[in-house]
């Protein structure tokens, strides 16, 4: 088997080149560097026909342009989580050390897991659509605050900008919500936002998203509401609404946020992909 590397050309002598070198005497593989937005999508559309192992250098980001090229794929996917958020990592493993999870995945076989399709792009772990893509489309254009995380300085800066927004969300014919919102996300994972466990429930091998739902708030509230989220007890309340679905649609003119990157349809159809990728979970 031979292993690809793709890593963040923005980076300026990313240390993990050193220790790929290091980690894979022995192996066949190669590291390709990014040069340009969406340029990780060109990378794995390439090796879509073969049976290789592909490795996501980098955060949500990177992982979300590199699956284009392996959902129906025979090729193998691993994350080495190197951004910001690093999401749906999180659902499959606990390791922070990289290359401690490089060494891990060598010895381990791939299995079978679901993606999402929204219209016309794959998804892994979110798409979200009120302040919460908001938070995440300008987590790297806001405050600049030593020692704080950039969502949380996103948080802070967009709350006290933010207007509930309509949105109406169909699944198979049946009405799920019609009314203003503050966040709504379709998740295939848990985590979203640096770490906010915002679907519990949720796994990505069951043959569903989930949905959830934040009715309009005063902005007073939203600070408690956040803490509820960090604290993992939003579902047990009434502005809150949760549901398990197969496919979707989704009407409403904002940008949404796909896995940390932005993207803008004039109406949104979602729907799960059942194992239609093959990844190492540690």
């Amino acid at each position: 088997m031979k292993h690809i590397f793709i890593l963040n050309g923005k980076i300026k002598n990313h240390p993990f080149e050193k220790v790929i070198h290091e980690t894979m005497k022995g192996y066949d593989y190669r590291i390709i560097y990014t040069q340009y937005n969406n340029h990780a999508i060109e990378i794995s559309k390439q090796f879509h026909d073969k049976d290789y192992r592909i490795y996501s250098v980098g955060g949500d980001g990177m992982l979300n342009q590199i699956i284009q090229g392996l959902v129906h794929s025979q090729n193998e996917l691993v994350i080495i989580p190197y951004g910001t958020g690093n999401d749906f990592y999180r659902c499959i493993s606990n390791e922070k050390d990289q290359q401690k999870i490089l060494q891990k995945s060598l010895s381990m076989k791939a299995r079978k897991v679901d993606t999402a399709l929204i219209n016309d792009r794959y998804y892994i772990n979110s798409a979200c659509f009120g302040l919460d893509s908001i938070i995440a489309n300008n987590v790297h254009t806001g405050m600049n605050i030593p020692f704080m995380p950039e969502y949380i300085m996103s948080i802070i800066k967009n709350i006290l900008q933010y207007r509930a927004r309509q949105i109406k969300i169909y699944s198979q014919g049946q009405l799920l919500f019609d009314g203003p919102m503050i966040l709504c996300t379709v998740n295939n994972g848990q985590y979203y936002g640096g770490g906010f466990r915002i679907t519990p429930n949720a796994r990505f091998d069951d043959g569903s998203l989930d949905l959830c739902v934040v009715d309009a708030l005063a902005r007073r509230k939203i600070p408690y509401m956040l803490f509820l989220l960090i604290k993992n007890k939003l579902e047990h309340r009434q502005e809150v609404h949760y549901f398990s679905v197969q496919q979707l649609s989704i009407e409403c003119s904002y940008h949404c946020n796909l896995d940390g990157e932005e993207v803008q349809y004039p109406h949104y159809h979602i729907q799960v992909i059942p194992s239609s990728l093959r990844l190492v979970c540690l």
